[in-house]
């Protein structure tokens, strides 16, 4: 089968406002009953709003242009006006404010772009660097790395945001930070222009500022990814020990608790620059920064606080609304732990696909031979370090890990999600569910079974993962994640030859019913592989024929009815896997028709892949190993028939 690249996960961010944005307001309205909220006539006149404010940037007037950089500070957040925005060339007009004399024009304009990068997507960020909005960017953080505002005390976030310097750099931070998240050039410009050091100097204002330094550290993980230029700078002996500083805090509030994290991914980051020396000994405190994280109930600490919340409604305490902002940081920070752990179990794989092309194959048929290609299992077996292995095990992360695959009761999550205050925490719970069961994933796969606790351990492992088949929400990551974690464990328990006893014919139907009516190509590729490994414990025993035959059935009705070129050819290799040899296989294949139902989807995949090889991308290597190993398998069943 396929290779499967795991991929990192990062966190979402929240609004930038702190306020839901037009898409939300809108969509509430329409639940509402609103018609305005979906008419034409709002739209234009968003879009004839939109370029009357682009005109207002070029005014002689201070205000005008303070003032129309604060109004699309909130138009950008409206996907139809940001699309007119965006075709009059919001970012050539607004960026050039940046360097504005005025400084309340430059810190309403770093809002807008934040804004404007934040409630986008990846395009939109592209387009921004393309229209060079680094630039002038560049040139005022560069201002800044000159001469950082320095706070005589300790300030909270609030009173950051109404410090215009203070509040300019967070904004522009923030931009720069979804910029390089989202277009590689970006962090091409960020190295180019060497703006590390002010990353690296805002850092170190935790001690005053940490809404700042949260906001560097994000951007640091960022820019530290795949980056060797920066990994090798940032581990120059005067500026490693500003990292672990950072890695180091001391405090005792979530936000320094996210730092912490937010700087352990950093660290794993640049891993292979770090002195060989002390590698061993940094992975065992990112371990333990992680371990301590996630050892933290965020659900009943939120379980505490939500009837203050819900007694005061909109009004909320100094206190409550401090303790609602801990629990944000505390779920951000367990997420971001995940993500760090899910990474640390996926080494680096520089190993690359052949370039294949419509000449790999000229066999569009049967072709010649008579046994199945051995493909590579698409759950390669990984080869962590000794010193990742014990810093994972030392800590206990597996079992860390598996309690944050559930949710708090369903009554619970409800009152989270009616609740406006706590919906950011009720997203981040469901989140943080998610990066478990994706890092679960990435765990079982990469540490050895007895390092998990063997058999029984695993065992347990695949029963939670059943109990959730009714619970999971039904977005496409949480189920994407949910059915990555089962393929994984079958995938681990197949690799170890032992049965999975508790898995019965009415968990295969509702694993299938969860995933075969998704439009995600990746769900329903999860799917086949979990019925693959599966189906490879059962083929060799007599006492679970019905099962199999249950097995070889699901995977031909999705070899032959998927829309899908790769679902159909990871179905294809789960066949080839299941029902290669033994004599419980060749009964079953029989009775299912197995063969003569190959044959005949011969000719459709042959048109299928004419048509649509030119779009199968990454996925073309196992589309045309399926195509080629189709025709070998047919054969090499029909020979055995024949004997």
């Amino acid at each position: 089968m396929g290779k499967d690249r795991r991929k990192r996960r990062r966190a979402k961010k929240p609004q930038p406002t702190g306020l839901p944005s037009m898409q939300e307001t809108t969509a509430e309205e329409a639940e509402l009953g609103n018609p305005s909220s979906t008419s034409t006539t709002g739209n234009s006149t968003f879009q004839g709003q939109s370029i009357a404010v682009l005109e207002k940037l070029q005014s002689g007037s201070d205000e005008e242009r303070e003032c129309a950089c604060t109004t699309l500070a909130t138009l950008v957040q409206d996907a139809s006006a940001m699309e007119t925005l965006l075709d009059h060339n919001i970012v050539k007009s607004l960026a050039p404010l940046l360097m504005d004399k005025r400084p309340s024009i430059r810190e309403a304009a770093a809002g807008a772009l934040r804004n404007l990068s934040a409630s986008s997507n990846q395009d939109v960020c592209m387009r921004m660097v393309d229209d060079d909005v680094f630039t002038p960017l560049a040139t005022l953080l560069q201002q800044f790395s000159s001469a950082i505002p320095q706070p005589s005390q300790e300030m909270s976030g609030d009173a950051v945001k109404k410090d215009p310097a203070l509040n300019t750099l967070l904004q522009a931070l923030h931009l720069l930070w979804n910029l390089c998240e989202n277009a590689s050039t970006a962090v091409s410009l960020f190295n180019q222009y060497h703006l590390m050091k002010l990353l690296l100097d805002t850092l170190q204002m935790f001690g005053v500022c940490l809404e700042l330094s949260l906001t560097a550290a994000h951007c640091l993980q960022t820019v530290t990814e795949d980056n060797v230029e920066l990994a090798k700078e940032l581990c120059k002996p005067h500026l490693l020990p500003i990292l672990e500083g950072a890695l180091m805090c001391p405090g005792e509030r979530m936000q320094h608790l996210l730092l912490r994290n937010l700087i352990a991914g950093c660290m794993y980051n640049i891993k292979e620059s770090l002195p060989a020396a002390g590698q061993g000994q940094t992975m065992q405190v990112i371990a333990k920064i992680i371990s301590q994280t996630l050892e933290i109930d965020a659900a009943n600490r939120m379980a505490t606080l939500l009837p203050q919340i819900q007694t005061n409604g909109t009004t909320l305490s100094k206190v409550v609304s401090e303790e609602l902002r801990e629990m944000e940081s505390l779920v951000s920070a367990q997420q971001v732990a995940l993500e760090v752990t899910s990474n640390m179990c996926c080494p680096e794989d520089d190993e690359e696909w052949e370039d294949l092309d419509s000449s790999s194959s000229s066999s569009d048929d049967l072709d010649d031979g008579s046994e199945v290609m051995q493909e590579d299992s698409l759950m390669m077996p990984l080869c962590l370090s000794a010193e990742i292995q014990s810093s994972l095990t030392n800590q206990q992360l597996p079992n860390k890990v598996l309690l944050k695959i559930g949710l708090p009761e369903k009554d619970f999550m409800q009152n989270l999600e009616a609740c406006k205050e706590t919906k950011t925490v009720f997203k981040g719970l469901l989140r943080v569910q998610s990066r478990a069961l994706m890092c679960l994933q990435n765990l079982i796969a990469a540490v050895e079974l007895e390092s998990l606790g063997g058999p029984e351990a695993l065992t347990l492992v695949l029963q939670k993962l059943l109990d959730l088949i009714q619970l999971v929400p039904s977005e496409d990551e949480s189920v994407e994640a949910l059915t990555s974690a089962l393929r994984s464990t079958l995938h681990k328990m197949a690799e170890n030859k032992f049965t999975p006893e508790i898995l019965t014919d009415s968990h295969l139907s509702a694993i299938a019913s969860l995933c075969q009516s998704s439009s995600n190509d990746a769900i329903r590729v999860n799917f086949v592989g979990t019925l693959g490994s599966v189906g490879s414990l059962l083929a060799f025993n007599e006492e679970t024929q019905q099962l199999l035959m249950a097995v070889g059935t699901q995977l031909l009705e999705v070899a032959t009815k998927d829309n899908s070129l790769w679902v159909t050819a990871e179905a294809l290799d789960a066949i080839f896997d299941v029902f290669g040899d033994g004599d419980i296989a060749d009964i079953v294949a029989a009775n299912i028709g197995l063969v003569a139902k190959l044959r005949t989807l011969v000719p459709q995949l042959k048109a299928r892949f004419r048509q649509g090889k030119s779009a199968l991308g990454e996925h073309l290597p196992v589309v045309i190993s399926a195509r080629s190993n189709l025709a070998r398998f047919i054969k090499y069943k029909e020979a055995q028939q024949c004997k």
